[in-house]
């Protein structure tokens, strides 16, 4: 998603983990209903695993969701049912399991008349995820397209697909596009009050700002995602802020406050046993050192 050589793996998840900003970090939220005993047993579960999820521990999630998928699919509780597919394929996308995610995703989208035209939407995005991380530029665009055009208007998942076309964008080179892109993305995230997707929007603004040499703003945007981010409790996404913005120092040559970033990073990936984000981190001063 689209991500730089050395940034962590799995920003596409970490949009990732997408749908991120609607997904509650990676989930989303069945409709609150009171029907029935089971829809009951399966919401409660899906919220325990969000939890499992927000704290890292991302074993514990799919346990959960497994189990909230099993009692849903009981009583053909397909709108809480198709909901938990969404946070099982975002976790197995933590995990490295592509695979896995996309046969979450495709029960969903191959069942058409079982799922509302929402999940369906839903569903197109998180694909458009997937192939983001792969990375599959191409049809990240096209399952983007897909997603938007089954998207009943307001849609909830504008920012989202923003930021999907920004991530190609600067993947492709086109910082400009990227940047104007993900300042769109930020402010759809900020009218619908999606303060994990608006973290999202500026990480990337701030990444793109940074290829164009304006550090400056660079520096705000991403200090704007970090704020966010710590509001949130998001560990992950307080270290990917981090890095970037140790990146950003570093471009323009600010090797102390560079460093100091990095080694931030680094205590969070290690306070939150983020295997990837200190691995990145430790890589970040190793190569500072060099220099």
């Amino acid at each position: 998603m689209h991500r730089s050589a050395s940034a962590p793996r799995g920003t596409g998840a970490v949009l990732l983990a997408a749908l991120v900003a609607l997904l509650a970090a990676g989930c989303s939220s069945p409709p609150a209903r009171t029907t029935n005993t089971a829809h009951e047993a399966a919401l409660s579960l899906n919220q325990r695993a969000a939890r499992a999820l927000q704290r890292g521990d991302n074993l514990q999630a799919l346990a959960l969701y497994e189990q909230a998928l099993t009692v849903a699919d009981s009583v053909e509780d397909f709108d809480t049912g198709g909901a938990t597919l969404l946070n099982l394929a975002a976790v197995h996308a933590r995990l490295g399991q592509t695979a896995q995610a996309h046969q979450r995703v495709d029960r969903i989208l191959q069942a058409g008349g079982r799922y509302s035209g929402g999940l369906q939407a839903q569903a197109a995005a998180r694909k458009a995820l997937l192939y983001l991380d792969a990375p599959d530029l191409a049809a990240a665009l096209q399952w983007a397209d897909k997603a938007e055009a089954g998207c009943a208007a307001p849609c909830a998942l504008a920012a989202t697909l923003s930021d999907v076309r920004a991530h190609v964008a600067l993947e492709r080179g086109d910082a400009a596009a990227a940047a104007a892109l993900a300042a769109r993305a930020s402010a759809q995230a900020e009218a619908t009050q999606q303060s994990a997707e608006q973290a999202n929007a500026q990480r990337l603004l701030g990444r793109a700002q940074m290829r164009l040499g304006d550090h400056v703003a660079a520096a705000a945007a991403l200090q704007r995602a970090l704020d966010i981010d710590r509001a949130l409790g998001l560990p992950e996404r307080i270290a990917l802020d981090l890095l970037h913005a140790g990146d950003n120092e570093q471009r323009r040559g600010q090797k102390p406050a560079a460093r100091d970033f990095f080694e931030r990073a680094l205590q969070v990936g290690q306070a939150a046993v983020l295997t990837r984000q200190v691995e990145a981190a430790q890589a970040r001063l190793k190569a500072l050192d060099a220099r």
